[in-house]
């Protein structure tokens, strides 16, 4: 991996670095279709449990698969799969490549880096904000069905570095049934919903209880909390996992329940969970493609649309489901940054103005983003929306 962006001496070889690491980064997030990111409000709802069941399960159905561990203080996804001192591959060309655990699935954790697998990691933000890009841009992937991200939990410098370096991605929320755990997932709800990352639905787990003796299910603690909080906040639910204490022995063992015990109930709720997952994310992609789910930036002044693209600051946007919009904000774009990349990071789909440059257009169409040459000045923004779902503009 490359030297560490936050030790560079000067600011020109940042920006040059960094400006590299952009390139690498983009070339190499074209080559991933689904982008997950596993999150939960608090720690100890099994989540990296969750987590590694998925990407296993999906290596399964023969999808290509990378799980990514970005929980710098605390990586258990090396444990789970039974490979703590796992080495990097390099490859001809000196880039340096995952770690192999099957040939349909490949993961990386902070662990294999460090100089012993008990040694703690002291870093602040900066520091963990490059080894996560670093992670992405500096490790040769491949072509994969899905990337699923392990994130630690709450909603700090980890999740949010993924939310903005892979605008693209989901977020699948884990939670258990208890009170406690559905008011801190709240939380990372509203986290995907400021940081505009969609959200592919909701686990909930530790649902029922597994009886190690008679396999029975027991409701020893609640169940149904999650799925009712799913549809209150009019998320997907994705599914239940019980207790099982299976679960923790096949982790500790370094076999993932999903593998380890095929036939049993907690395999099986895994297996619909895989099932859910990627009917969703092929649902949310067909809705991208066929236009069905949009998010719309128009530039403005006020409540009114501003006539030159290239110089705005201002923007509504306009998130749409099924032509009609669901949700309405107002952001202003840093002085700082390039409207393009910073449309980018808004998971903007499509551009509305009068007026743009054709650089600007075809740096945008680069991107992914659909520039839109319609409306006028002083015409009011939520009224231009209504006419471009309309039909009225093309």
């Amino acid at each position: 991996m490359s030297e560490s962006i936050p030790g560079l001496q000067t600011q020109q070889e940042k920006s040059t670095i960094l400006e590299l690491q952009d390139r690498r980064l983009q070339e190499q997030l074209q080559k991933i279709r689904h982008k997950i990111m596993v999150m939960s409000g608090k720690g100890g709802v099994g989540k990296s449990s969750v987590a590694v069941n998925l990407a296993i399960g999906l290596s399964l159905q023969d999808f290509m698969v990378g799980l990514l561990d970005v929980d710098l203080h605390g990586p258990n996804v090396p444990k789970m799969l039974g490979l703590r001192r796992g080495r990097l591959p390099r490859r001809p060309d000196g880039r340096i490549g995952a770690i192999t655990y099957s040939p349909n699935l490949k993961f990386l954790s902070i662990e294999p880096l460090l100089p012993d697998e008990d040694a703690a990691v002291i870093w602040r933000g900066p520091l963990k904000i490059s080894a996560i890009r670093q992670f992405i841009a500096d490790i040769d992937w491949g072509k994969l069905d899905y990337l699923i991200i392990d994130a630690p939990p709450g909603t700090g410098d980890e999740p949010l570095t993924v939310a903005k370096t892979i605008p693209d991605a989901y977020a699948l929320l884990v939670t258990t049934p208890q009170e406690v755990s559905l008011i801190d997932v709240k939380k990372s709800y509203n986290f995907c919903r400021k940081v505009k990352m969609r959200v592919l639905g909701l686990v909930e787990n530790m649902s029922g209880f597994i009886c190690p003796h008679c396999g029975k299910e027991v409701d020893l603690f609640k169940r149904g909390g999650g799925e009712k909080l799913a549809e209150e906040l009019g998320i997907r639910f994705l599914g239940r996992i019980p207790v099982d204490p299976r679960v923790v022995a096949a982790g500790d063992a370094g076999k993932p329940v999903i593998a380890a015990y095929p036939e049993s109930k907690t395999a099986e709720a895994f297996e619909e969970l895989v099932r859910n997952v990627v009917a969703a994310t092929e649902e949310f992609h067909r809705d991208v493609e066929e236009g069905r789910y949009m998010r719309v930036a128009v530039p403005v002044e006020g409540p009114v649309v501003s006539e030159d693209l290239d110089q705005a600051t201002m923007f509504a946007l306009y998130d749409v489901e099924k032509g009609e919009v669901r949700v309405k904000d107002v952001a202003k774009k840093p002085e700082d940054a390039p409207l393009d990349l910073w449309l980018k990071e808004q998971v903007i789909t499509h551009v509305i103005a009068p007026k743009a440059s054709d650089q600007l257009k075809e740096s945008l169409e680069k991107i992914g983003i659909r520039l839109i040459r319609g409306g006028a000045p002083k015409m009011k923004a939520d009224l231009l929306m209504q006419d471009y779902l309309a039909g009225i503009i093309k």
